[in-house]
């Protein structure tokens, strides 16, 4: 018998969340001004546009999931049933792995009725439920009666249970409140990336350096620093001072707070906007550096030596 071929095309839904995910994606490689994030970005568009589903062949008992990167090919043997997706199978919907709307629905995923159950699907509102020996796969061809007539004739003895309740259009209200909740998240993600609050703000005393930062806020006290070792380091012309590694703060291309790795190995604690020339303040004893930005570094340097030395 020929190969059927039955073509997959994106619902609404999947090509807003499939244009607003690679706009953002773009925008935050724009702004960060990083090959490496850029990279990252275009690899994930890339992958995800490669594991999507192009359409299905059928053909000697099986079904081919056409794919850019890899097709997938699902034996019929010991095929238990197929039919349209009925309105109950679907609630109670969540991913377990995969892609939730980037390019389609692929992956794994659950449902209250059908329980785990791996998806290719490209439009919600049409799927096919495929029941085997092994596992519960759900497919999405444009022409799903078609799709049906071509699978009971390759495999004459498929059964087909009593005719579920059709799903219907998906409704407009839980898909705008999915997109809204998506949009939420997007701009979240795009303000953390474009966040510029200009050089940290702190407060010095005679006893105290307070960094009043949004996201880790410190004190420094006189007696824990190495007064006499503190100066001023550039980060990008001191060797040892180089940043490799952010551990455990929060960074983009206009501030950077929190815990950081430099190329001598040490772990440090740094508070800067955009300024490369920083303040070292050592540790007395066991304790991690301070790198801080300051208006004046050379001055401010010299202002911490003079209230916190020791007569």
């Amino acid at each position: 018998m020929p190969d059927a071929w039955f073509p997959a095309s994106y619902d609404r839904t999947t090509k807003i969340i499939s244009t607003m995910v690679c706009v953002l994606i773009l925008g935050i490689a724009i702004i960060s001004r990083n090959a490496v994030v850029g990279a990252v970005g275009l690899a994930t568009i890339l992958v995800s546009y490669g594991l999507s589903p192009r359409g299905y062949a059928i053909a000697n008992r099986t079904i081919t999931v056409k794919r850019l990167l890899k097709d997938i090919e699902i034996s019929l043997e010991g095929a238990r049933e197929i039919r349209a997706a009925g309105r109950d199978d679907l609630k109670g919907c969540f991913r377990l792995w995969g892609s939730g709307g980037l390019f389609g629905y692929y992956g794994l995923f659950r449902t209250s009725r059908l329980g785990n159950c791996t998806w290719y699907v490209t439009a919600r509102h049409r799927p096919v439920i495929l029941v085997t020996e092994t596992k519960t796969i759900l497919l999405s061809p444009d022409d799903v009666d078609g799709f049906l007539a071509a699978m009971r004739s390759e495999v004459p003895m498929l059964q087909q249970p009593a005719t579920p309740t059709a799903i219907g259009p998906v409704s407009r209200t839980g898909m705008w409140i999915g997109l809204g909740v998506g949009a939420a998240v997007l701009t979240l993600v795009a303000a953390a990336m474009t966040y510029s609050p200009g050089p940290p703000k702190f407060t010095l005393s005679d006893d105290t350096l307070a960094i009043h930062d949004r996201f880790y806020a410190f004190t420094l006290h006189a007696a824990d620093a190495d007064v006499s070792g503190i100066r001023v380091i550039d980060v990008r012309r001191d060797p040892e001072w180089h940043i490799t590694a952010r551990t455990n703060g929060f960074s983009n291309a206009h501030y950077h707070s929190g815990w950081y790795r430099v190329a001598s190995g040490a772990k440090v604690r740094m508070y800067r906007a955009d300024a490369t020339r920083l303040v070292l303040i050592p540790p007395a004893a066991a304790g991690a550096p301070l790198l801080l930005e300051a208006e004046d570094p050379d001055a401010f340097a010299a202002e911490l030596r003079r209230r916190w030395g020791k007569p």
